[in-house]
């Protein structure tokens, strides 16, 4: 049996993406940070555009140095917006009135750093699934950001459909979501990743999220993912709120591909010529937790 996620100590929730009254957020950053805090989060990315952090602790939180660096305007040029996280060196990325970062440039700049790159919101930027193919070095992007839904932003918070079209085509991107919090009305404290690392320090963190070793949610619990790669099964183990189980794959149709009223646990048996599976568990209340993409031998 192969394990999906590595035992390396210790399960943490985190939150990647929100932005303080230092660029575009509603509140100020110490009120920001403390509404993570208080809700139990063990750390979080302060990612204001165009403006990057320290990495800090604050009351048993660690709070990791971030950035949002963004180029394209969706009219003339595609929309890439990069987030830059546990950055230990200065980073810099020049705007003009004309020329303007391209996504590789910036990705380049966030690992010049010392940092881990994500793609934000594909979804609402009306990406081309093809676009980020062409970038190198990112260690993930957000299958769900909670301000780019209603009532804040049009119906375009879920971007799980591109992370099947690059695994269909051989690229499976790791998957986090995030609040990118910004009214502080409903967008905070929703969506966020669960991360097993050895401790809770910048370096152990940062090299959880370059390998992967994470899973995002909005509340339900991955317990183990385990994959008998003779038979091409995958055995879960989950928190008892789940209600359903979804597998997704590179194919339409599988007789396993939805299981209601699961009960802690659920299998898989892959099909010939299924490439891959990305897994999403539902609650009774809706909320959501999705697997990366996993390859299948």
């Amino acid at each position: 049996m192969k394990r999906i996620f590595e035992e390396r100590g210790h399960w943490y929730k985190g939150n990647l993406h929100m932005h303080t009254s230092l660029s575009d957020g509603l509140k100020d950053f110490d009120d920001a940070v403390r509404e993570y805090h208080d809700r139990g989060y063990d750390f979080i990315a302060v990612t204001d555009h165009r403006r990057p952090g320290e990495t800090m602790m604050r009351d048993g939180m660690l709070l990791l140095s971030g950035v949002e660096w963004d180029t394209g305007d969706g009219v003339h040029s595609p929309v890439f917006h990069i987030l830059g996280i546990g950055m230990t060196k200065p980073s810099h990325v020049s705007y003009g009135k004309t020329a303007v970062p391209g996504p590789q440039s910036l990705v380049n700049t966030v690992l010049a750093a010392d940092g881990a790159a994500f793609l934000a919101h594909p979804a609402w930027s009306v990406m081309d699934p093809a676009a980020i193919t062409k970038v190198k070095g990112i260690s993930g992007a957000e299958i769900y950001n909670t301000v780019s839904g209603l009532p804040w932003n049009a119906e375009r918070a879920d971007s799980s459909v591109w992370f099947d079209q690059w695994a269909s085509k051989g690229v499976p991107v790791p998957a986090i979501a995030a609040d990118d919090a910004h009214h502080y009305d409903g967008d905070q404290c929703v969506s966020f990743i669960m991360l097993n690392a050895k401790d809770l320090t910048r370096d152990a963190l940062v090299d959880a999220l370059r390998c992967g070793n994470f899973y995002a949610s909005q509340g339900p619990r991955f317990r183990s993912i385990l994959l008998d790669e003779s038979r091409r099964v995958l055995h879960l183990e989950f928190s008892e709120d789940v209600d359903r189980a979804v597998f997704y794959s590179n194919i339409s149709w599988s007789p396993d591909r939805m299981q209601q009223h699961v009960h802690g646990s659920a299998e898989y048996h892959a099909l010939p010529g299924e490439k891959y599976v990305r897994i999403e568990l539902t609650d009774s209340g809706g909320r959501k937790a999705w697997s990366s993409p996993i390859p299948l031998p």
